[in-house]
């Protein structure tokens, strides 16, 4: 979706509620001030945001374990945000910030924010006559600039996505390297507008290890061998729950082809990690292909020193996944049974 590619012209002098007198900077300015070699300091927060939730959990969890928007529509909700994104869009936007905030911070409170990624760009997409491309750009380059709450950033990166303006691009790689952002940085690489997008958002997994590295994990493209080789190795390894993505990770690592072929025991070892991973009772159970993929890990575990521990989680999910007599008596055999 390529709508507009144009220059940064932010208009400095908007007035915004986002510029209030307690933090002493914007959101931007303190992750640009923390960045060191690309990457953010460990343990990096935002000091004046005050939340239970570690960077990206909350929409982490909101993607995760909540039923799909789709599934609840919502058109007093979808209104609303057109009217919102209308403002945004308006020669005299300045003077319509605190309600188009205001209008995000009720929907918010039922919806995460990141839950409405896919509706607020599809209502862009359908409404473009309405709408004056090249000012709602800049307003949502505003926010993300200006803003000093999570929320006012994110409606900017959610609003700027669609564009090929070479801005949004940059934006996506600076604000990326936070957890609580990588979503929207990884939706802006994947979304077709950039040549290198996948590369970057490869460069990008490798310096997330939260919830960011779970996004970077399930968006990312397996297009060459060391990415496959990474997804295969360190995909999975998280701060959150390696259970998230292990199940990707064979996938995208393509597991099923490696255990075809010659195999090294390193990933024999890995494959193995990542079936116990995704079999761990847990949030995100399962193992995709599981019925063709486990017997064919028991298979080649005779000539691998495999881990009992894989071996047991596989045993454990036998009926689940019609595990036949011959390969439970093989996996039993291998536990010395």
């Amino acid at each position: 979706m390529k709508f507009f590619s144009g220059k940064r012209d932010r208009k400095e002098d908007q007035p915004s509620r986002e510029s209030g007198n307690q933090p002493p900077c914007s959101i931007y300015d303190y992750i640009k001030s923390n960045t060191k070699d690309g990457r953010l300091p460990e343990g990096f927060e935002i000091p004046w945001i005050q939340d239970m939730w570690a960077p990206g959990a909350h929409d982490g969890v909101s993607l995760n374990h909540m039923a799909p928007i789709e599934f609840t529509p919502d058109p007093e909700r979808d209104r609303e945000i057109l009217k919102a994104l209308k403002w945004m869009a308006s020669e005299n936007n300045s003077v319509y910030l605190e309600k188009v905030l205001d209008i995000f911070d009720r929907i918010n409170q039922k919806y995460a924010l990141v839950r409405l990624y896919d509706t607020i760009i599809q209502l862009i997409v359908d409404h473009l006559k309405e709408l004056n491309l090249p000012v709602l750009l800049r307003f949502g380059d505003y926010l993300i600039c200006k803003g000093v709450s999570l929320e006012a950033v994110k409606l900017g990166l959610n609003v700027i996505a669609p564009f090929n303006a070479p801005f949004v691009e940059e934006v996506a790689l600076e604000f990326g390297i936070y957890e609580e952002f990588t979503y929207y940085a990884a939706r802006i690489l994947t979304s077709g507008n950039w040549p290198n997008g996948n590369a970057e958002l490869f460069e990008l997994a490798k310096k997330v290890d939260g919830w960011g590295r779970i996004h970077a994990a399930e968006m990312l493209e397996p297009e060459t061998q060391e990415i496959r080789d990474w997804l295969l190795f360190e995909g999975a390894d998280n701060t959150v729950e390696p259970q998230y993505s292990a199940n990707i990770c064979l996938q995208k690592a393509e597991a099923m082809k490696r255990l075809d072929g010659a195999l090294t025991e390193d990933e024999f070892a890995a494959i193995g990690k990542l079936n116990s991973e995704s079999l761990w009772e847990g949030p995100c159970r399962g193992v995709t292909d599981g019925e063709q993929l486990l017997p064919k890990y028991i298979t080649r575990a005779r000539e691998f020193q495999a881990d009992p521990d894989v071996i047991q989680s596989i045993l454990d999910a036998a009926e689940e996944y019609h595990l036949t007599p011959d390969v439970i008596r093989n996996a039993k055999e291998l536990m010395g049974g």
